[in-house]
């Protein structure tokens, strides 16, 4: 088979994995993940939103050992990247406690642009320190080149993290759009919640507006969930939201 699954190991191999995961989530459009990167194309401008975009994700890497970072590359093309997902594993709670402001939008320019993408990502990641206070698996990220779906590389993305999962008795998360939903609900996750990355305010500027339009805003997301071992009958699985975890949802 030309597809296989190694780990990335060098900073070096981000350089074409960024560069596929850009194409991908641009076909279809996913402003959810273009919330990361606020500048694109092949502008000056667009060439340092990379660059930027791209560093950020090796220190991100570097920097947080819970997580893994996969690529499918055939090898009928010479080891092309195709596909590629970031996993992370928190065998403790990575959030003793709620977190309100998770993650502060450095990337977006100060100023009204900065207040945008930290309102988006509130709404992305505030519900985390809440619905997923416990020991789990995350998929991060997970995408594939538009020239080479239906070929498996998702699937085998995925189930690397499934069968670590229930190697470690742990559940699993991911946040999907609607574009992404089918493909998790064949790997045994579940509707959890929905859940909006929403730019509306009272008398937005125009600038506020155009960033709005700009990532296609209001983003429709979805929270699901694996339980451990991955099997889930109905009136038997006990789910999260009927286990105490979430009194206050």
């Amino acid at each position: 088979m030309p597809l296989e699954l190694p780990h990335v190991k060098s900073d070096s191999e981000f350089d074409e994995l960024i560069q596929w995961e850009c194409e991908s989530y641009q076909d279809p459009f996913n402003g959810f993940y273009h919330l990361l990167r606020p500048d694109r194309g092949s502008s000056p401008k667009g060439r340092e939103g990379f660059k930027e975009l791209r560093d950020r994700q090796i220190a991100w890497y570097k920097h947080e050992p819970t997580s893994t970072w996969l690529k499918v590359v055939d090898t009928d093309i010479g080891d092309r990247v195709v596909g590629g997902a970031c996993w992370n594993t928190f065998l403790e709670n990575p959030y003793p406690q709620p977190l309100d402001h998770p993650l502060e939008a450095t990337w977006w320019p100060e100023g009204e642009p900065r207040e945008f993408g930290n309102k988006l990502l509130d709404d992305w990641l505030q519900h985390r320190s809440r619905k997923m206070n416990r020991p789990h698996m995350l998929v991060a990220l997970c995408f594939v080149h538009p020239e080479h779906r239906r070929r498996g590389a998702a699937s085998m993305l995925l189930r690397w993290g499934i069968e670590k999962a229930d190697e470690l008795g742990l559940e699993a998360f991911v946040e999907s759009t609607d574009n992404g939903k089918p493909c998790y609900e064949q790997h045994g996750f579940t509707y959890m919640n929905t859940f909006y990355m929403d730019s509306a305010k009272r008398n937005p500027s125009k600038q506020w507006m155009e960033m709005g339009n700009d990532l296609k805003t209001p983003i429709h997301c979805y929270l699901m969930w694996r339980p451990k071992g991955g099997k889930f009958e109905e009136g038997k699985t006990v789910v999260p939201w009927d286990n105490g975890y979430y009194k206050n949802w």
